[in-house]
């Protein structure tokens, strides 16, 4: 039982540093996350999101689908969410390099810059947020982790408008084989 405990521990610590911790710092971790092929294909996710005060207020599924074709991941995804209507988005991911991704979407205003170092993949990105009344784009900063299953991928969101963090989420994607 005690010894279960650890990899949890050590995920949880993993997420609540992601902002304080370096990329860099995760270069050996294993197994490697290849965005191309992890979202390649079918993949599904459930998540919580959580208001200011750390209150679960929302559970979320999606399920997307990727194609690699002319050195671009395109991604569909369907997001469901208990007190919204279903949304549709799009990504458009590129490999810069061994380190870095960029990232357009139907949602995602301007360009996302990621950093991918081992089993790890960090982005910040301004988020359009729909009928929102007078704030029309939110920052956004996500951190990716691959288990070692090398099927499942942690990811802790942080949404901030004007700075202030108003939600987060936490979801878990998994591979379809």
């Amino acid at each position: 039982m005690k010894n279960s405990c650890i990899p949890a521990f050590l995920v949880l610590f993993g997420l609540a540093s992601c902002s304080s911790m370096k990329p860099e710092s995760f270069s050996n971790g294993t197994p490697t996350l290849d965005p191309v092929k992890f979202f390649g294909g079918h993949t599904h996710s459930t998540g919580v999101l959580e208001s200011r005060s750390g209150k679960p207020s929302e559970r979320i599924t999606t399920q997307t689908a990727g194609v690699y074709a002319n050195g671009i991941l395109s991604m569909e995804q369907d997001l469901h969410s208990e007190n919204s209507k279903p949304t549709h988005r799009n990504f458009k991911l590129t490999i810069i390099d061994a380190h870095h991704v960029d990232a357009t979407g139907s949602d995602v205003e301007g360009t996302a810059h990621g950093e991918l170092y081992g089993n790890y993949f960090t982005w910040s990105f301004r988020l359009k947020v729909a009928d929102k009344g007078l704030v029309k784009h939110v920052n956004m900063t996500q951190c990716m982790y691959l288990m070692p299953d090398g099927k499942t991928l942690i990811i802790w969101s942080i949404i901030r408008k004007l700075g202030i963090v108003v939600t987060e989420i936490t979801e878990q994607f998994h591979k379809d084989d």
